[in-house]
C-alpha cells in the first residue's frame, strides 16, 4: 500500500535526482558538490543522506538509470515476418533517442561529457554500453547489405562513423539554446547521412579520364 509518507520520500528523492542532474550537467562531476545539491535543492544536508550516500552513489544513479532507458529506446533491427522494414526500425531507433535527448537534455550531457575519470565500475558501464550500440549498428549494416539496402563497406569502421555522428547530433541538440529543428526532419537527415552520407551520387567522386 503506498502512503502519504511514501510518496512524500519518493517525491524528496526525485527532487534531489533532478537537482543533482542539473548540478552535474553544469559543473561536471567532479567540481559539484554534495553542498551545491543541498542548497540548490533547499534541503538540510541530514535530508540529503537519508537518499543517498554521497555525490557518487547519486551520479552512479542517475547515470544507471539513463544507460537503461537508452538501452531499452535502441533495439535490434529484427527480420521475423509482419515486423516493419528494417529502414522503419532504424528511422524507430532513431526517433526513440532524439525523442529522449530533447525529454532529458541534462542527462545526454552528463554522458558526452562528464563521465571521463570515473571509478571502474562506472567507467566499465558506459563502455559496454557504447559497445553494444556500435554491434547493433554494425549488425544492422551487415543486414543492409546482405538486402542489397546499403553500399558495401566495412561495416564496423562505418558503424564507428555513425556512431560518431549520433553523439555530435545529440550534443549540440542538447547544449544549443537555439530552436532545434523538427524531430521527423532530425530522424530523416541523420537516417539518409548514416547510409548515403553527403553525396548526390557515387559517380561524382569517380575520376574522368
Amino acid at each position: 500500500m503506498v502512503t502519504a509518507e511514501n510518496k512524500t520520500r519518493a517525491g524528496r528523492r526525485h527532487q534531489i535526482l533532478r537537482t543533482a542532474k542539473r548540478i552535474f550537467s553544469e559543473k561536471g562531476f567532479h567540481n559539484a558538490s554534495v553542498a551545491d545539491i543541498i542548497d540548490e535543492a533547499g534541503i538540510a544536508r541530514g535530508t540529503f543522506y537519508l537518499y543517498f550516500t554521497n555525490k557518487r552513489d547519486i551520479f552512479d544513479k542517475l547515470l544507471t538509470n539513463l544507460l537503461e532507458e537508452l538501452d531499452q529506446r535502441i533495439c535490434p533491427v529484427d527480420l521475423t515476418e509482419g515486423k516493419p522494414e528494417p529502414l522503419e526500425q532504424m528511422r524507430d531507433n532513431i526517433r526513440r533517442v532524439l525523442e529522449l535527448a530533447m525529454k532529458e537534455p541534462e542527462l545526454i550531457q552528463i554522458l558526452l561529457h562528464h563521465t571521463t575519470g570515473l571509478d571502474q565500475r562506472s567507467a566499465e558501464a558506459v563502455r559496454t554500453f557504447y559497445d553494444k550500440v556500435l554491434q547493433l549498428i554494425e549488425r544492422s549494416l551487415e543486414l543492409g547489405m546482405q538486402m542489397g539496402l546499403v553500399r558495401s563497406c566495412s561495416a564496423r569502421i562505418t558503424a564507428s562513423c555513425i556512431l560518431g555522428t549520433m553523439k555530435e547530433v545529440l550534443n549540440t541538440l542538447t547544449s544549443d539554446d537555439t530552436t532545434p529543428p523538427q524531430l521527423d526532419v532530425m530522424v530523416e537527415e541523420i537516417l539518409h547521412y548514416g547510409l548515403h552520407g553527403v553525396s548526390r551520387s557515387p559517380e561524382v567522386f569517380v575520376t574522368k579520364r
